[in-house]
């Protein structure tokens, strides 16, 4: 059978294609790593199936190709009620590789992609740091502290829902600590809540966002001793895709630096603030090509702090000082020091020579909500300008109504808020020299949407690309592509004068290859009779990298459809529910793998399904799923399948292709009731004395239409270890008897959760099953 399903069939022409199921990227975990290493990662993601090809771009990393199937953990968790279960759900897979990182490899990110023969996705983002590492072992249950040496970056997930990680270190009195979550920085769903606490469980200090999108904290010990970090999600929430990275460390590390940036070319003395740096301002040289953002690492006898980004220009740099009229352009640094202060900058201007003034403060980490207004020698306001939901930080467009001094006020939006962390720099100058950007456009509620884009064979598929047009750049920009595969064309796209987005249209032939490329796109303009030519990129956060290519794939669509006419039953909890599908299989005469689906119409709430493999040429089929014993009665369960095939393209090259659906006429569709059979213990929890037996009486109660024996067992999670029990079979007329736990001379847990004790009873050769949970004290 197995030979016959990768032999696939010969994909004809006249087939018939309907969809694909493009695969999506989840989560990689461990999310980073030290570099020097080798890192074993699992890349989780939706439609990957046995294998797929996997690159992560940027300097000193090597991976694999290709990744391959593992089996996936999963912890089920507490359970999810109505109306929480109701919501849609993705289940991802687990694929696993290996990611060497080079001694000498740059620090920061690295992006990484995914392709099937169905599509490709967007980049994720992998850490390359330089302290030790270490990857939380995943358990069930509630949770253990683990005890780390610092300094250290730990690797962990929130998974399952409500989980909390805790985590141990030593610290000295006096000595200062730093911790950090990286997560949502990395594109995570977590929301982390960073708690620290005393060797007696005492809090003694937690954060929640830091001001930004992951939390941070810094303390002194007050005592010699071991001390507690708990993380969890604020909302507690938790899943597979919940990665995050905490830093633990007493070397330097600067919190915030005064003032924001400085002149390329130039050496700025920068007030430091955070831990074990010097209380005297330190002098940074900024290199005269220094990029927009310039980092940098304070070195204390050998010690390297984190990076923190210098914000560069080339305009001259004004401190504060005495309020004499500056002459401009030049930017100005300052802070609002202490609640309700407000800022007077001078500045000399001529009438006709318009100004860009740009509040530079939550785009380089201030807290700073900035507003500014401009005002004439008698005090008139001329101007006003601030933040708005889609612009950090204000600017404004200033034309002097006639020559001499101005002023320009910078406070908080409220007069409560000030302090060091409210620096800002303040640009004045002339607009700037008329040119272009262009950017693949992203939005955050389609994480499709980026540098990739998956192009079915027979059909087309659109990128938008965005133009930022700089000091008032109103001319036409032709964009070419270069790099495309055989077989897919693009059409001729130009953004005309003025247009700000514009959508490519990338078409792939009948014949054109499964494949995915690297391709690269560029816009050309006419300016003052010369081309000015950009690259379209998708930009980094400040200070990140950017991707300067597009991963494009040509995709396979699905010639077969699943489907299914809409059937609503009644299913007991802890029995099988089946229904009937049918196959239409517009000219693919392979086998077909059925399973449950990535991607689910609602929370399984424990449901699950085999995988079975529907013949060649068969069209119809039945697919029963398990409904687990401790599911909430009276909801309504929506279960979805997938089926996979195996397609010879005409090149003899072999394509796993899928198709999934979540309509309703292709659910299993049930409302969850009372279970057949019901399993009591008389004792709920026992100690665990080694080396010695413990009984637990127990009593069955069957439904009247399932007579039959029960099987009863012990079922232990597979992190404790030296608990056994011999499974005992009650007769059909018996309904009491006894489950005898055996304890090893030597117990291996932790023991932080209830063992399972399941009886089953064979009904028309289907599993019904109960359960109950037994606490086991060591």
């Amino acid at each position: 059978m197995k030979n016959q399903f990768l032999a696939g069939f010969f994909m004809c022409l006249s087939v018939v294609c309907v969809r694909a199921n493009p695969p999506v990227a989840s989560y990689i975990f461990p999310a980073g790593g030290q570099r020097g290493s080798a890192v074993s990662v699992k890349v989780g993601g939706l439609f990957l199936h046995q294998n797929c090809g996997f690159e992560m771009l940027g300097p000193g990393v090597q991976f694999p190709k290709e990744l391959k199937r593992i089996p996936t953990l999963w912890l089920e968790g507490p359970l999810l009620p109505l109306p929480d279960s109701q919501r849609a759900e993705d289940y991802p897979k687990d694929m696993a590789g290996q990611v060497q990182i080079a001694k000498d490899a740059p620090l920061g990110l690295r992006y990484w992609r995914l392709w099937t023969s169905q599509g490709a996705t967007p980049s994720k983002k992998f850490v390359v740091g330089d302290l030790p590492e270490v990857v939380e072992e995943e358990i069930d249950g509630d949770p253990v502290p683990v005890k780390v040496t610092t300094p250290v970056t730990i690797n962990g997930r929130m998974f399952p829902r409500e989980d909390v990680d805790v985590w141990t270190f030593t610290a000295t009195k006096g000595q200062g600590v730093w911790c950090e979550v990286n997560a949502a920085r990395l594109g995570s769903p977590l929301t982390a809540r960073l708690e620290l606490r005393d060797s007696q469980g005492r809090r003694q200090i937690e954060n929640n966002d830091a001001g930004g999108p992951d939390p941070r904290l810094r303390f002194v010990a007050p005592a010699d001793g071991e001390y507690q970090l708990h993380i969890t999600d604020v909302q507690y929430q938790g899943g597979q895709a919940y990665v995050y990275r905490l830093t633990v460390t007493a070397e330097p590390m600067i919190e915030r630096a005064f003032p924001l940036g400085g002149k390329r070319g130039s050496a700025v003395q920068l007030a430091l603030s955070g831990q074990n740096v010097p209380a005297r301002p330190v002098t940074v040289a900024i290199p005269a090509n220094a990029a927009e953002s310039f980092a940098h690492q304070y070195d204390a006898a050998g010690k390297r702090s984190n990076t923190i980004l210098l914000d560069v220009d080339d305009l001259p740099e004004v401190n504060e000082g005495p309020p004499a009229p500056r002459a401009v352009p030049a930017i100005f640094n300052g802070r609002i020091d202490v609640p309700g202060e407000v800022d007077v900058w001078t500045f000399t201007a001529k009438k006709g020579k318009n100004l860009e003034i740009d509040l530079r403060a939550g785009r380089l980490g201030s807290r700073l909500d900035g507003i500014i207004t401009v005002h004439d020698v008698a005090g008139k306001q001329l101007a006003r300008a601030e933040a708005t939901g889609k612009q950090l930080d204000p600017t404004l467009s200033f034309a002097p109504p006639a020559d001499g001094a101005y002023t320009v006020k910078v406070q908080d939006r409220f007069r409560s808020r000030g302090g060091p962390e409210f620096a800002y720099r303040l640009r004045i100058a002339r607009p700037a020299a008329p040119d272009y950007h262009l950017h693949i456009a992203t939005d955050p509620r389609n994480p499709a949407l980026g540098d990739a884009i998956t192009v079915p064979r027979k059909g087309q598929s659109k990128l938008k690309i965005n133009a930022e047009r700089i000091g008032g750049f109103k001319e036409p920009i032709t964009l070419t592509v270069d790099g495309l595969p055989a077989g897919v064309t693009v059409a001729p796209t130009t953004l005309a004068a003025g247009q700000t987005s514009v959508e490519l249209t990338f078409k792939a032939a009948d014949d054109a290859k499964i494949v995915a490329r690297r391709i690269r796109i560029h816009g050309t303009a006419k300016w003052k009779g010369q081309d000015a030519r950009r690259a379209v990129t998708l930009p980094g956060n400040r200070g990140e990298p950017g991707v300067d290519d597009v991963l494009l794939a040509v995709a396979l669509p699905t010639p077969f459809v699943i489907k299914g006419e809409y059937d609503m039953g009644f299913a007991p909890r802890g029995s099988l529910h089946e229904r009937k599908y049918k196959i239409e299989r517009n000219g693919f005469d392979g086998p077909i793998e059925v399973s449950l689906t990535d991607r689910q119409a609602r929370h399984l709430q424990g449901v699950t399904g085999p995988t079975i493999v529907v013949p060649a040429g068969v069209s119809e089929f039945t697919y029963a799923a398990m409904f687990p014993p401790w599911m909430d009665q009276g909801r309504t369960s929506r279960t979805c399948v997938m089926g996979v095939g195996v397609v010879k393209d005409k090149d003899k090259s072999e394509h796993r292709v899928c198709f999934s659906s979540v309509n309703q006429n292709e659910q299993l569709v049930a409302v969850v009731g009372p279970g057949q059979l019901a399993l009591e213990l008389e004792r709920t929890s026992c100690a665990a004395a080694p080396g010695q037996p413990a009984a637990i009486p127990l009593r069955v109660k069957r439904a009247m239409n399932m007579p039959g024996a029960v099987k009863v067992e012990l079922i232990a999670p597979a992190h404790i270890r030296g608990v056994t029990a011999t499974p005992v079979t009650l007769a059909a007329d018996q309904d009491r008897g006894q489950l005898t736990l055996q304890f090893a001379a030597k117990l291996d847990g932790p023991f932080n959760m209830p063992l399972t004790v399941r009886a089953t009873l064979m009904h028309d050769h289907r599993p019904v099953i109960a359960e109950q949970k037994l606490d086991v004290q060591p």
